[in-house]
């Protein structure tokens, strides 16, 4: 997810690193001491004010704005083509992708060039691209030195293994999915400014990759950077009319999918290792729902209708976690 800063550190532990860090110091520059404050803060395309008060409330000391500076020409730089369909974007315009060469989930985005140009590839059966700069290169499955998993080299190959195991078409294609998804992101991610810029792009590859959080498909448009401040602090309200659920329930859903998508992936009998994480994963869902529908009447400026749909949302999600069987035989699907 977002989250920035996910250690938590016991009490001996705080100390010891902060004895740690006070040593270190002490040689290395002749400090005397050093104070280690530990902070919770949360990077998320949060649309209304008054929830931000609610986080800070609870438990965090502070909360981040990303996505929505997309938006905002003074703050960030996005080529004119990007920066229109952002600005147009639908909700389904925006979706969890594994375009990733390392293999970390992160949101995409349908309409960018990037994906146009990936998806056109694939028809014409080129896949991918030739790997230039090689930062994510990490695989060593065909090779001694690591190559991308988006590159044309490691694609063309793990092409080539999969049709060599006499897969079932639904198997191939499943397989062939998981290749052809990854993306170039060391181009991707880095063109959009050059473009804006009007700078030479090397090997003339300008399909841009972008990747805002699913939020932003409540702004529509451009923003000033006053206008952007000012909705932050609550001075100012620049959502679009889509109707927006409580940030906790979609937070709630995105952790839902991922369960439903680990559980998809045991195609065999559960390991012990595999059940316990699942189980405990259900059980910390189970015990948010719990402190989440404890938060609902400290909504106070929602609407009796609002908080109502929010709890019925919460039981929703409390239901299909009870049903679900995680056991040593392959857990049923929500």
């Amino acid at each position: 997810m977002h989250i920035l800063v996910a250690l938590q550190l016991n009490g001996e532990y705080r100390m010891n690193l902060k004895n740690w860090l006070q040593l270190s110091l002490i040689n290395l520059l002749s400090l005397a001491a050093i104070e280690v404050v530990l902070r919770y803060k949360i990077a998320y395309s949060l649309s209304f004010f008054d929830q931000i008060k609610l986080l800070h409330g609870h438990f965090l000391e502070g909360t981040g704005w990303g996505s929505p500076f997309l938006l905002v020409t003074e703050a960030t730089n996005v080529d004119f083509t990007t920066l229109e369909q952002l600005a147009t974007a639908s909700k389904n315009d925006y979706y969890l992708s594994h375009a990733s060469p390392l293999g970390v989930p992160f949101h995409n985005f349908r309409k960018s060039t990037s994906e146009q140009q990936r998806s056109e590839r694939i028809k014409k059966g080129r896949l991918c691209s030739p790997s230039y700069k090689k930062f994510l290169s990490s695989n060593t499955e065909f090779a001694t030195m690591p190559i991308c998993t988006a590159s044309r080299q490691y694609q063309n190959l793990k092409i080539k293994q999969l049709k060599e195991k006499g897969l079932s078409a639904i198997d191939y294609n499943t397989e062939f999915d998981k290749v052809a998804t990854k993306d170039c992101l060391c181009e991707g991610l880095s063109v959009s400014v050059l473009l804006k810029d009007n700078i030479n792009v090397a090997h003339n590859l300008q399909a841009v990759a972008i990747c805002p959080g699913p939020n932003l498909a409540y702004f529509s448009g451009t923003f000033t950077l006053s206008d952007m401040v000012g909705h932050i602090y609550g001075w100012k309200n620049i959502l679009n009319p889509l109707p927006r659920l409580n940030m906790f329930i979609n937070e709630l859903n995105l952790y839902v999918d991922y369960l439903k998508n680990e559980i998809d992936k045991c195609t065999q009998i559960l390991s012990q290792k595999q059940e316990n994480f699942l189980s405990s994963f259900r059980a910390n869902l189970l015990n948010g729902i719990d402190y989440y529908k404890a938060l609902v009447p400290s909504l106070k400026k929602e609407s009796e209708e609002y908080m109502n749909r929010m709890m019925c949302h919460l039981n929703e999600f409390q239901n299909q976690l009870n049903i679900l069987n995680i056991s040593a035989n392959v857990p049923a699907k929500l």
